[in-house]
Formats: C-alpha cells, sequence, structure tokens
C-alpha cells in the first residue's frame, strides 16, 4: 500500500511539474508597432508601451515591440513598399498615420478596419468622441482608430494683447481691425513685429473652409470621406472666396507675415503677435516662452459670422492589417489599452494632444489637469463645439495639395494676383490632379 501511495505521489508531481512547464512555454504573441513619435512624444509612447507590457500585455501573453520609422511620411513610404512588394508576412501588425496616408491606406486591400476588428471582439466604438469618429470615417466605415488627435488654434502673446488693450479675437475682421495695434516698426520703417505670420496650406484651410455655414467641405465626396474625391467644390460655394477676401484685407494692414516655416520660433521670439498653429503644440510653445510673456489661445478665428462648424480633427489615427487570429486580439487589446479615458489623459498630459475617448473628459483627473492649465481646456473646448462633419481632406497626391494652396495664396498677397483668378487657379491645379488620379485607378 505504502509503495502505490509513493508511486501515485511521483505520478502526481511529475503531471504537475509538466503542466507547470507547459504554463510558462504558452506563446507570446508578439505585436510589432512602426510609428512617427519622436523627443516628448516618443518618451510618452514608450511609457505606455512599457506599461502595456507589464500590466495587460503581460496577463495575456502579448508583447508589443514599438518601432521609430522617422516621419510619418517616411512610415506610409515603408508601408506602401510592403503593399507593393505583395509580401504580406513583412507588415508591421499595427501602424501609426497621419492623414495623409489615408488615401492609400483605403485602397490597400490587406487592410482591416478598426471597426471590423472591434466587433470580431465583441467591442464597439461607443467610448469615441464623435468627432473623432467621424474624423476616421470612410463609406461610412471607421477605417482606423484615433489616437494622436490634435485641432488647428489660435496663439497669442496675451501680455501685449492686455497693453494693447485687445480682449479677444472671433472672427477675422477682429483681428483686421486690430492688426495695426500689433504691428511694431522700426525707426527705418521695418516691420519688426508683425500681428500674425502665416500661409495657410491644408490643414488650416480645412477648419477655414470647413467651418462656413456651419459645415462644408473643399472636394465633393465629403472631403473624400465617402470614396475619392472627384472635384473641389470650394470654388461653386464661394468658401474659398470668402476666405481669401478676409485674408487679403488683412495683409493689407500690414500686419499679415507671409512666413512658410519658423512660425513658431518667431512667435516665441517676439516677432510676431499670433499665429496659428495645432493645439498638439501647447506645451513645446509654453516650454519654449519659459515665462517671458503670458500666452493666450483662443478658438480659430472664424471666416464670418456664419462660420459656426468650428474645426477638423487632425493628428493621426493607428491601422492594422489582416493576420492571424491571435495577432488580431494583441492589436485590439493594445489599441483599446491606447485609447482607454486614462491613458488618453496621461497622453494628453504628456504631449499636448487631444482625448479621443469621450469619458477623459468626465475623469476628475482630467477636471483638475484644466483648472490647473487652463489653455488646454480652450482646445478641448473648441473641439467639443465643433461640428463633428467638419472633416480633414482626404485626397491624393496630398503634399501637392498642400504646396498649391501655400504658394498660390502667397503669390496673391505678394504679386497682386486677383481673388478671382486664384480661385480659379487653386480650383484647375486640384481637380487636374484628382483627374489623373482617378483616372489611373477607378474602373
Amino acid at each position: 500500500m505504502k509503495k502505490l501511495l509513493v508511486l501515485l505521489a511521483v505520478l502526481f508531481c511529475f503531471s504537475s511539474s509538466l503542466f507547470a512547464a507547459g504554463a510558462k512555454e504558452e506563446k507570446v504573441t508578439t505585436i510589432t508597432f512602426w510609428h512617427s513619435n519622436s523627443g516628448i512624444l516618443g518618451e510618452a509612447l514608450d511609457e505606455l508601451v512599457e506599461k502595456f507590457n507589464t500590466t495587460v500585455g503581460k496577463e495575456k501573453n502579448i508583447e508589443v515591440v514599438s518601432i521609430y520609422q522617422g516621419k510619418a511620411s517616411d512610415v506610409l513610404t515603408k508601408v506602401k513598399a510592403v503593399s507593393q512588394s505583395g509580401n504580406v508576412n513583412e507588415y508591421p501588425s499595427l501602424v501609426q498615420l497621419d492623414a495623409t496616408g489615408v488615401v492609400d491606406m483605403a485602397s490597400n486591400k490587406d487592410l482591416l478596419y478598426a471597426e471590423d476588428l472591434f466587433k470580431a471582439n465583441g467591442d464597439d466604438l461607443s467610448f469615441l468622441l464623435e468627432q473623432a469618429k467621424e474624423s476616421m470615417m470612410y463609406k461610412n466605415k471607421m477605417i482606423a482608430l484615433p489616437f494622436n488627435a490634435s485641432t488647428i488654434l489660435y496663439y497669442y502673446n496675451k501680455t501685449l494683447f492686455d497693453e494693447c488693450g485687445i480682449s479677444q479675437i472671433k472672427t477675422l475682421d477682429d483681428l483686421i481691425n486690430v492688426a495695426s495695434k500689433l504691428t511694431k516698426k522700426d525707426e527705418s520703417g521695418k516691420v519688426v513685429r508683425y500681428a500674425i505670420s502665416a500661409v495657410p496650406t491644408t490643414y488650416e484651410m480645412c477648419a477655414f473652409i470647413g467651418s462656413q455655414n456651419g459645415g462644408s467641405y473643399l472636394t465633393d465626396m465629403e472631403n473624400g470621406h465617402q470614396g475619392f474625391a472627384t472635384k473641389t467644390v470650394f470654388k461653386e460655394e464661394g468658401t474659398l472666396k470668402s476666405f481669401l477676401e478676409k485674408w487679403e484685407e488683412l495683409y493689407k494692414t500690414g500686419g499679415l507675415k507671409n512666413s512658410t516655416s519658423g512660425v513658431t520660433t518667431e512667435f516665441i521670439s517676439g516677432q510676431t503677435a499670433s499665429m496659428l498653429a495645432s493645439t498638439s503644440n501647447l506645451t513645446t510653445v509654453l516650454s519654449g516662452i519659459d515665462g517671458r510673456f503670458e500666452l493666450g489661445v483662443s478658438f480659430l478665428p472664424m471666416v464670418n459670422e456664419n462660420a459656426t462648424g468650428g474645426v477638423n480633427l487632425g493628428g493621426g489615427a493607428l491601422f492594422t492589417f489582416n493576420s492571424d487570429e491571435a495577432t488580431q486580439r494583441g492589436v485590439y487589446e493594445f489599441m483599446r489599452f491606447l485609447t482607454s479615458a486614462e491613458n488618453q489623459l496621461y497622453w494628453h498630459i504628456e504631449t499636448g494632444y487631444l482625448p479621443v475617448n469621450k469619458d477623459t473628459y468626465t475623469l476628475e483627473e482630467y477636471i483638475e489637469h484644466c483648472n490647473k492649465n487652463p489653455l488646454f481646456k480652450v482646445a478641448s473646448d473648441q473641439l467639443l463645439a465643433s461640428n463633428p462633419k467638419v472633416v480633414g481632406l482626404w485626397i491624393p497626391n496630398g503634399y501637392e495639395v498642400y504646396y498649391a494652396f501655400q504658394s498660390n495664396i502667397k503669390d496673391m498677397l505678394e504679386k497682386g494676383i486677383s481673388i478671382d483668378e486664384t480661385v480659379d487657379k487653386m480650383t484647375n491645379e486640384i481637380d487636374r490632379g484628382l483627374d489623373a488620379f482617378n483616372r489611373q485607378n477607378i474602373n
């Protein structure tokens, strides 16, 4: 009997050790994540990845390996190279891209829509802000998960504004009316401080045009969110002309500097009294000013009193591809982790990007943060007050369109080209590009 008991004990220990070894050898799912975050953004992302790997990832045998791939355009180039090679095994599990990559991703046959991924995992997207959700909708389906969200914001030197008796800029007319007060010249007549420094490009124009009439578009197909855009609509609707009339009037005050680079540096150094910049720049600008003057921020000035649509959501989103079940599950868990209310709060505080999770805005920690940092609350308030249907432009040859706005507006002001001629030129340039793209890509 004793021998039998000893034998059973040995067998029990042996089977237990086998079970323990099997548990230890359970396969870990590795998620490769390509991104474009560096500096403060990179540090914040690394912290989130580490937190995931030591909590949710450890519990569910998922490990995320984040790989910096350069600028957003570099990341897109590398993804397109994989797509063209046909070797789907070279795709990352997850990739962060900005709006310039959406057109390419929309036509990528290997793409797994974020909405489908969440549905497959028994989850929905009800936690997202409507503005965030609409920013990534393509043909009424969410193509990617918003992550690093931002909008355009009006930055101003509050110390200077107070000295000049200027309280608030709500419209471009308000800015036009005070531009001379904010502009400063030296004894020789040279301007040493401008009221504002800016040359609008696609990002700014999506807001200036999109906000008109409660919500407008630059192109048909709802700025490309309902399919490939085929033509611009800002000429026939008169929205581009309405903006250019005000912008030209501002230029004629002598207070508008046509800077295409170094705008933030000029503002921080006091060479300009105001600027247009992303909400994600807020932390960097505050650090650069370092208390030399008080910073103020407000909603983007409206083109006119009918421009009540607000601003579009920019920034970037997370895209994924068709893969095996384990990888898809791992990607879902990581995406859900990054966009949780608490982690979106962390991301917001560390980087200045706006939370995409609507529950973040009700957290006590968020409310306390806004009370201590009212400038961040202005950025959030502007987003929450905006029409979700005011969206970014999804268009092929995005950088060409970017420079089409920049160069033509600059030429209009500096070379005396008429507003109507400028509208015609921009319409023709962009429409030709759209036509060429659609001829090659649509059967």
